[in-house]
């Protein structure tokens, strides 16, 4: 799976995601710090990239997007990791799919 980790995602979480074989990129390696949601989200899209972040309230209910998985903080790296796994394994594609990551730990 390609994801695209919004710039407020911890390293630990990153490196969850990057050690267990995600192609994963940070955002701030394609968009300028602090560039708006819609920018990322339009990122994501074009690089083909589930987006992975903490921003439930801004990104819980977009539409048009190659996926979105939203994770809390608070998750350990595992977790994290774990959850990911068992969403890949469970769809197709994510294709306008968003999912919280806490609803599969």
């Amino acid at each position: 799976m390609r994801l695209l980790v919004d710039e407020n995602v911890i390293p630990a979480h990153v490196s969850a995601l990057d050690s267990a074989g995600y192609d994963v990129l940070r955002s701030d390696s394609l968009l300028e710090k602090g560039a708006t949601d819609e920018a990322v989200l339009a990122a994501a899209r074009q690089e083909e990239r589930v987006l992975v972040t903490y921003d439930r309230k801004d990104f819980s209910d977009v539409e048009n997007h190659a996926g979105v998985l939203i994770a809390t903080e608070g998750m350990q790296p595992r977790e994290l990791r774990a959850a990911v796994d068992r969403i890949q394994r469970a769809y197709p594609t994510l294709e306008d799919v968003t999912e919280f990551l806490s609803d599969w730990t």
